[in-house]
């Protein structure tokens, strides 16, 4: 922030892996900014922050989770110390807006925007979480008209709502198809790009890091009948997490190993989409979830959790599970013999993806333009 004035400041948690798709967001929602506008991305932490990196500067402070959070004596005086340090260049240079990353993000920064009158700040919750009182009084002492609570979908700004007692904006994340769609790797690229061995069979994809809430052990669990019973077909889990030794020693135990590929992460894993017949959801949360618009934009069809959040998005369409390992295989066991292609036409129509492009991109422009 020092030598240049910026007018939109984006304080996120941290860079990394694990914090890819909250980049993204973000990037989405900056862009949709007056043009000509600086943008500046203040990392708490540290990591990579590649997404955002072309919209401006990017800065970590480096902090510990610690150190951000105030926890114990050493963590409480030091952070202190750094949010007067932060103030002091917040007084320097104030930015005419703060786009916040959720509410950890919110309890470090959100007090030292109390005295930059003319600073608005928008708070961005991207999943869902049950508040801490200190929290939400936090949010409610702030000055009502210089902020903003924005969750990333109408069923999750109804969940805030009901705890904060505040207005939560609900502003629904989308993707421009059209770009999407052309960044797109070719299905044997793709598969190539995973380290997927070369088949006749189907490859049933899923996407997420492996952590107990994604549910990936119930779909290995429920995929293992189908996956024997069809030696060429293999489950592809893309993504990284505690999980893996889990999910290995499950798939080992089914029987299936050879046909569970768990590839870690891949930096571009939006444009690999092409190399699956099928993409599996079974989280049992999510505050939006980019998968699911992702690959129906790819023209993939999905199996996913009855979640409120997956039925906003794909408005009644088919492919939506009771959260059961058993509704999950006998789904599998029947959505692999059918026409896969109609799966996706129907779900195409329901997300209806251009429409939900453009009215992101009007409430974005107007939300980042007050």
């Amino acid at each position: 922030m020092q030598g240049v004035n910026v007018s939109v400041l984006n304080v996120m948690w941290s860079g990394g892996a694990a914090f890819v798709s909250v980049h993204k967001v973000h990037r989405q929602v900056l862009q949709m900014g007056t043009p000509g506008e600086t943008v500046e991305t203040l990392l708490l932490q540290s990591g990579d922050a590649a997404p955002l990196a072309d919209l401006g500067r990017v800065t970590a402070l480096g902090l510990s989770s610690a150190r951000i959070k105030g926890a114990g004596l050493l963590g409480a005086l030091q952070r202190v110390r750094d949010r007067r340090r932060l103030a002091k260049r917040l007084m320097q240079q104030p930015p005419r807006v703060v786009l916040i990353d959720g509410i950890g993000v919110a309890a470090f920064i959100l007090p030292l925007l109390a005295a930059l009158t003319a600073t608005r700040a928008v708070v961005m919750f991207h999943g869902s979480k049950r508040l801490k009182a200190a929290h939400i009084a936090l949010l409610r002492r702030f000055p009502a008209d210089r902020l903003d609570l924005v969750a990333v979908s109408a069923t999750l700004a109804a969940e805030l709502e009901g705890q904060v007692g505040l207005k939560v904006l609900s502003g629904r994340v989308a993707i421009e198809p059209v770009a999407f769609r052309s960044s797109l790797m070719a299905r044997e690229a793709a598969q190539r790009a995973l380290g997927i061995p070369p088949g006749a069979g189907q490859t049933i994809g899923a996407v997420g890091r492996l952590v107990p809430e994604k549910g990936f052990s119930r779909l290995v669990t429920a995929a293992a009948g189908w996956l024997l019973n069809n030696p060429e077909d293999r489950l592809v889990i893309v993504g990284e997490g505690g999980e893996r030794q889990q999910l290995t020693a499950l798939a080992e135990k089914l029987g299936v190993l050879r046909q569970v590929h768990l590839t870690g992460h891949h930096a571009e894993a939006p444009r690999l989409y092409s190399a699956f017949d099928l993409i599996c959801i079974p989280s049992e949360q999510e505050g939006l979830g980019l998968v699911l618009p992702e690959a129906v934009i790819a023209g993939v069809p999905v199996l996913a959790n009855d979640l409120a959040v997956f039925r906003e998005q794909l408005n009644g369409a088919a492919g939506l599970l009771p959260c059961a390992t058993e509704a999950w295989r006998d789904a599998l066991n029947t959505v692999l013999k059918e026409d896969l292609a109609a799966l996706a036409d129907v779900q195409c129509a329901g997300l209806d993806a251009d429409g939900v492009w453009a009215r992101f991109g009007a409430f974005y422009q107007d939300l980042l333009a007050r």
